[in-house]
């Protein structure tokens, strides 16, 4: 499987690793196993490590799925901190899931470091 989610105990944010070549379908099953696993942990904060992905989805694809989050309830997801992927085309994707979150009201921030991302998800 491509993605992987997790939330370590005591943890204040779902984290969700993107690897090798995302589908679609498969980016579709992360977010929304993503989103259940911080209604069951009562959790608004994300972690994207994107820094293994190597592709498989468009913008488009991002596009729509950024449409999706924001015609839902905006206040289940109060930031995402999100890790920039090695690779360059898939390093413009997430800079685009950037740009499209932020346009809908959604609080995401790409990081390079991990350190730094952790941070910023836990300032109040």
């Amino acid at each position: 499987m491509p993605w992987q989610v997790s939330v370590a105990p005591g943890s204040p944010f779902v984290e969700t690793t993107y690897s090798g070549v995302l589908t679609p379908p498969e980016l579709a099953d992360a977010v929304r196993k993503t989103l259940r696993q911080a209604g069951t942990h009562g959790l608004k904060r994300f972690f994207a490590d994107c820094t293994p992905l190597e592709g498989g989805h468009s913008i488009l694809d991002l596009y729509t799925l950024a449409d999706s989050l924001a015609k839902g309830d905006l206040s289940a997801v109060e930031r995402e901190a999100v890790l920039l992927p090695a690779l360059p085309a898939p390093a413009e994707n997430v800079q685009f899931w950037e740009t499209a979150c932020l346009n809908r009201g959604l609080n995401v921030r790409i990081f390079l470091d991990r350190e730094l991302a952790v941070a910023w998800l836990l300032e109040p």
